[in-house]
């Protein structure tokens, strides 16, 4: 159903896109017909792409993938471009005094007016395209200073959350390299990775030296991670022992004590219901774990809050929304989810959720840092305020 939308959406989108774009196309002759074939082309190589690989994956299925993504982001604001344009120009004919009684439209003035706005579109894209790739592989590093209740009191640790890294054709090793290296500078004790750490894919993952590079993490306590719905598009049994073989100790429904400090529980995401393979309640998974430590948990997806304040957690870190990667669809994740970034506290519970450090499907981010986050964590009494 996500996909039979998706593609609907994708054509509409791509119809108004390219009725704009050709009557803009400053070409004549052969070279417009050229223009146009290679435009349609490029509208068309993240669904071939898609459909090939489910097929039969091929060099050439890859290749359609990774223009395709990339198109991905040339699409959504292409479209914003020409709707602001054309909801200005109907303005213009609605709002009589916001036209200029001297300009004459005639052909030549036409004809500067549509050049004048497709280097205007080519520039904007061009902007978009580049600027939000360099912010995307940049990510930076948060650090909160945090108090929770229970533990050793006094005692200290520093943890590092990373969440979305979508490892696959667009993550690639170089990138993936970078942000093991941006999590080892923070000199965490322990690593918690949110979900979605693979695009997908387990064997794109592992062609870009996904276990390898993991393996390079440095965290004395641990490296631990959830599923997200990501890893649930694909098989589990493979994404399981491919994120493990890297060090990784991945938490399925379960929870472990992490050196007498806090009990640390990891869920399965809320797409493991959906696709049938269960997902068991928080108290259930905190069932004999210590009452007198901190309670920290791993869910991916940061739905039914409630739940974990119920079950007394004094920190949750979720990822999952991207904080929407592409402005303006931060306002929709916004309205979708109770927090779609940053710290929420309700009741006793201290709730965590990060854009993300890597892309989903356009190697871009316009809405959003990608963010390593560092928590340094002190541990007080369970009654003290």
């Amino acid at each position: 159903m996500f996909l039979l939308v998706f593609f609907i959406v994708y054509g509409l989108a791509n119809w108004y896109i390219t009725s704009r774009i050709f009557s803009l196309v400053p070409f004549r002759g052969p070279w417009k017909v050229l223009a146009r074939s290679l435009w349609i082309a490029l509208l068309l190589a993240f669904p071939a792409g898609r459909l090939c690989t489910t097929l039969c994956r091929t060099a050439l299925a890859d290749w359609m993938l990774r223009v395709g993504s990339w198109y991905l982001g040339i699409m959504v604001y292409s479209f914003f471009f020409f709707a602001v344009n054309d909801l200005w120009h109907l303005s213009v004919r609605l709002l009589p005094f916001l036209k200029n009684p001297d300009q004459k439209l005639n052909r030549r003035t036409r004809k500067n007016q549509g050049f004048g706005l497709f280097a205007a579109y080519a520039l904007f894209i061009i902007l978009v395209v580049v600027g939000g790739h360099y912010n995307a592989v940049r990510p930076t590093v948060r650090s909160y200073d945090l108090s929770l209740p229970g533990g050793n009191v006094g005692r200290t640790v520093r943890i590092a959350l990373v969440s979305d890294i979508h490892a696959g054709l667009m993550v690639n090793n170089h990138w993936l390299h970078r942000i093991v290296n941006t999590i080892n500078k923070t000199e965490p004790d322990v690593v918690l990775m949110a979900g979605d750490i693979v695009d997908g894919s387990v064997t794109h993952a592992q062609e870009e030296r996904l276990s390898q590079v993991m393996a390079g993490l440095s965290a004395p306590l641990g490296v631990y991670a959830v599923l997200g719905n990501h890893e649930y598009y694909t098989d589990t049994e493979e994404v399981v022992p491919a994120i493990e073989s890297g060090g990784v100790k991945v938490l399925l429904d379960e929870a472990l004590t992490i050196d007498g400090l806090f009990t640390l529980a990891g869920r399965k995401d809320i797409q493991a219901e959906r696709s049938g393979q269960g997902r068991k309640p928080l108290e259930t998974i905190l069932e004999g774990t210590a009452d007198d430590l901190a309670v920290i948990v791993m869910d991916h997806t940061p739905v039914n809050l409630n739940e974990a304040t119920e079950a007394g957690v004094a920190l949750q870190v979720s990822g999952h929304t991207h904080r929407g990667q592409l402005f303006p669809f931060n306002v929709v994740t916004d309205m979708i989810f109770e927090q779609d970034w940053g710290f929420l506290r309700k009741k006793g519970s201290l709730f965590y959720v990060s854009c993300g450090v890597g892309t989903w499907g356009p190697p871009i981010r316009t809405s959003s840092r990608p963010e390593v986050v560092l928590f340094n964590i002190t541990f007080r009494r369970q009654d003290a305020p």
